[in-house]
């Protein structure tokens, strides 16, 4: 009997031993942001924590700056398995689920309350579609403010018509705009666009603050639209079968820990954009309020836009559903 005992505690004391010595499991998420600035240190607190509370059975590793290639290419990768997860605008989650762009309809939301109200909102519904496609949505956030940026003021639609503007050649929704205003726009990725403002083959592009200000797109123009297109939105993702492979305690920890990252970097995007603003105004940017007459004749373009859209990057009802949350937001001053 002793021996039995005796045996028995020490194929437990080995069992345990090598639960304790077992390797960690590495969990590779690429992204195109670059190393440094307040959205990279969201993600590597997110990456710190995780390893800290599994102790260290767990290490989540980030790929700044392009390493594992642009979101195309690291979408490809996640897909076949070299990585597991990606942090990047829904504009290329929409690869595996369009109707998370929804929330980019443009002139659909007025404040940052009214998205991040209807964000929240939506997002279970988002996260149960992801998982139907074999991933899991960790998180979304905005990440700023689109708006228009210009060599010479926009006071009208046929001002807007008579520009050459920057169109982002892989966005469908902004071909959409472009075609219900009657807007030609210039096709080009965007690191053709500063060289093309130089040269003036182009005169007026459109983004977020930030993106304008850290690209240097701003020091050939001269003017800010004071109109919010849209907000710009970014996910973190990773494949469904990477997580479930975590235990569940380690499962609990890494989800928790991605809920605060995207509370993080919805903080963090409101401050980088509103510095990056302030700097360009300093710098000498002039904003250009739409007078009545125009910001109804932009207004009556969107449900055209809208229409042209239906049934390719959303669906009838998930607009409904999220003019519903817009509607109960406006009611009752809601917060996020």
């Amino acid at each position: 009997m002793k021996l039995h005992l005796v045996t028995a505690t020490l194929l437990l004391a080995l069992a345990s031993g090598q639960a304790a010595g077992a390797a960690p499991t590495t969990l590779k998420f690429a992204t195109i942001l670059p190393q440094g600035g307040p959205w990279a240190a969201a993600m590597t607190r997110f990456a710190s924590d995780v390893s800290r509370l599994t102790r260290g059975q767990v290490v989540v590793k980030f790929y700044f700056g392009a390493v594992a290639g642009t979101d195309e290419h690291a979408l490809a990768r996640m897909r076949s398995g070299q990585i597991q997860g990606l942090a990047a605008a829904t504009a290329s989650l929409s690869g595996i689920e369009p109707s998370v762009r929804v929330m980019e309809l443009p002139m659909l939301f007025k404040t940052p309350d009214e998205f991040r109200y209807t964000l929240r909102s939506m997002q279970p519904e988002f996260r149960l579609r992801y998982a139907a496609k074999g991933y899991t949505l960790l998180g979304m956030a905005g990440i700023g403010w689109v708006r228009i940026y210009s060599k010479l003021p926009l006071n009208s639609l046929a001002d807007f018509r008579a520009r050459k503007v920057w169109r982002w050649s892989t966005d469908p929704m902004a071909a959409a705009l472009f075609q219900v205003v009657g807007v030609k726009g210039l096709n080009l990725s965007p690191s053709e666009v500063l060289p093309s403002l130089q040269a003036g083959t182009l005169d007026t592009v459109y983004g977020m603050s930030h993106i304008v200000h850290s690209l240097q797109w701003h020091q050939s123009l001269a003017y800010v639209l004071d109109l919010r297109i849209t907000m710009a939105i970014a996910g973190v993702i990773m494949r469904k079968d990477a997580l479930e492979r975590l235990s569940p305690a380690h499962q609990k920890i890494l989800l928790e820990r991605a809920d605060i990252m995207a509370q993080e970097l919805n903080t963090n995007s409101d401050l980088v954009n509103t510095k990056s603003m302030q700097t360009m105004v300093r710098s000498g940017l002039k904003t250009v309020v739409p007078t009545g007459a125009f910001y109804r004749d932009l207004e009556s373009t969107r449900d055209k836009v809208w229409a042209l859209l239906r049934g390719k990057l959303f669906q009838d009802a998930d607009l409904k559903k999220v003019q519903s949350l817009i509607t109960i937001c406006r009611n009752t001053s809601c917060k996020p």
